[in-house]
Order: structure tokens, then sequence, then C-alpha cells
């Protein structure tokens, strides 16, 4: 009768793993160069015995992320795609842009979650509203500066300030506003907001003193039928 192989190691011997461990600490003391790419070895000898677990965070780092090769991921509403790409705290611009390249239903949908963002609002009354009147003059002087020069385009954190924190500051620029200055004050205040914002954000800013809206396919309709008030009722 056959014998039977005995499979695995030797009862009592050391697993690699263990070796590896043994070998590593022998290395501490006295490390040179060569010890040092041993023991690198060594880590790495011992992180490909170590087994994977199946659906462990480490295997999705190893596979790496599922990549859609066009459009939205399979199965997402435009919409929510659309809120996903939005950072932390989205400027005005960055909404505006997001919902123009959305079908007018879900451009509608997506607008309405903003009703309550008071930037946005005063934004949309400035550049729809026929009630809020500009008081300062048309156009820029010569040396007018649009946009901060440090700031990258697009990195509105990086600029100096943000459309998102300075917006009340149209106080100073309409009729009626609760903020009471002389005409070279009014103009003082809206040149330096110009050019202490990112770029984007003062074009933008710009256009909406002029009652102009920038951005395609942002229209009064899509902004009232998501629940702005833009009209005299």
């Amino acid at each position: 009768m056959a014998v039977k192989r005995g499979r695995g190691r030797p009862k009592g011997a050391k697993n690699k793993k263990t070796l590896v461990k043994e070998t590593l600490e022998s290395k501490v003391n006295g490390t040179t160069a060569s010890d040092l790419e041993f023991v690198s070895q060594s880590q790495q000898m011992q992180e490909e015995l170590e087994p994977i677990p199946e659906g462990s965070r480490k295997e999705q780092t190893l596979k790496g992320p599922d990549v859609e090769t066009r459009g939205r991921p399979k199965g997402t509403k435009t919409a929510d795609w659309a809120v996903n790409k939005l950072p932390r705290n989205p400027s005005i611009v960055e909404i505006l842009n997001s919902a123009s390249k959305l079908k007018k239903s879900e451009k509608v949908a997506f607008l309405s979650q903003y009703t309550g963002r008071s930037d946005v609002v005063y934004c949309l009354k400035a550049a729809f509203d026929p009630r809020v009147v500009f008081t300062l003059p048309e156009g820029l002087p010569d040396n007018a500066v649009v946009g901060d020069k440090e700031t990258p385009e697009g990195a509105m954190d990086l600029a100096p300030e943000r459309l998102i924190r300075v917006y009340k500051r149209m106080q100073y620029w309409v009729e009626g506003g609760s903020g009471q200055a002389k005409p070279a004050k009014r103009e003082e205040i809206f040149l330096d907001t110009l050019r202490s914002l990112e770029k984007s954000e003062a074009e933008f800013l710009l256009a909406i003193k002029e009652k102009t809206m920038p951005i395609k396919g942002i229209t009064k309709e899509i902004c009232e039928e998501s629940g702005f008030d833009l009209s005299p009722k």
C-alpha cells in the first residue's frame, strides 16, 4: 500500500511569515544601505504572503476605481450626478454652470435645491428682477482690474475673497439698499470687490451688474419655475 506523502511544512517548522518577521527583527541594529534594501524586500514579501480579504478596502484599492468610459454612472439621475460633481461649498458660478448642462426639467429640480441660498437669491435677483436697479455707472474705468491676478482661474478658494461671502455688498450698489455711501465710495467698493475675486466670479458679478446672465441656458423663466421670486406681483 502506497504511503501518503505529508503536505505543507514539517510539524513545528516556522512558516515564511514568521521567518520574515524574525529576519526583520535581526536587522534592526546596525542597519546599512544593503540592509535597508533587504528590509524593504522582506516587507514586500510579507505583504505578498498575507491573503487579501475579498471585498475589503485593500482589495478595492488594489483593484482601483470603477471607471465610466463616458457620461454619468449607470443608473444615476443627471441632476444627482451634477450635484456630486460640485465642491462642498459651490459658488453660484459653479452651481449655474452645472445647471446649464442639464435638461430643462432636471435644471429646474437642480436649481430648486438652492432657493434657500442667500447669495444665489441675491445674484439671480440682480440679473433678472426689474425691481433691482444698480446705481453704479455703466462699464468700467480704463484701469479697472477684473479678477485677482494671483489666483489661478477656477481656484475660487485661493482668491482673497469669494462671492459667497461678499454678496451682501450689493446693498451699496442698488437703489434702496441698506448700505449708504457716496457715489465715489460705492464705486470704490465695487472695483475693490472685482479686483479681489477669482476671475470667473468677478466676470459674473460684472455681468449681473449690467442686468445680464453670462451663463448659457439659465433664464429668468427657468429660475422662476425653480422657486425664485424674480418678478413684481
